[in-house]
């Protein structure tokens, strides 16, 4: 599908904003607010919007494009409906950039935790989309926000653990 102008799903469509736990609190506060960033600007971007990619499968590339150097640990995936919300897309030469043009509410955002069998938390970056069903994908609501906590003089190897 091309889309040149402003479009609006008509059905459930899940897209997805990666942030660093900074951004976390203003946020669940105010939610997704339109803001030309310092993320944005460092990528070239000067429109003001909130920026979302629209499959999971596109999470480490962003990663990999905004976040190169932040601990994995330090960043939450968000995501939200776009069913009845305008949105418009920006082609450039190496990738379509989807934004909105307005603010989405804290309470239309959920954040993502991944954990294995055993209740240990994994990254962002595990490979979750393998369909392992060991893989516990959990998506919570903003109000219920816990930031993960991990220390950096953890040990190698040791896990981080959670009660689901």
């Amino acid at each position: 599908m091309i889309i040149l102008e402003p479009f609006i799903w008509r059905e459930n469509h899940y897209s997805y904003h990666l942030t660093n736990i900074e951004a976390m609190e203003g946020i669940c506060k105010n939610g997704l607010i339109p803001l030309v960033g310092d993320r944005s600007k460092s990528v070239g971007d000067n429109i003001k919007g909130v920026f979302f990619f629209d499959s999971l499968y596109l999470m480490n590339d962003w990663i990999e494009r905004l976040y190169e150097n932040k601990d994995i640990y330090q960043l939450e995936l968000l995501r939200f409906n776009l069913k009845g919300r305008k949105w418009n897309v920006r082609h450039c030469s190496e990738y379509d950039e989807f934004y909105l043009f307005n603010k989405v509410v804290q309470d239309k955002i959920e954040y993502l935790r991944l954990y294995d069998k055993s209740g240990t938390f994994l990254p962002l970056n595990a490979p979750y989309y393998q369909h392992d069903e060991e893989i516990r994908i959990l998506w919570n609501s903003l109000c219920d926000y816990k930031p993960l906590v991990k220390n950096k003089n953890m040990m190698e190897g040791e896990q981080l653990t959670f009660n689901l």
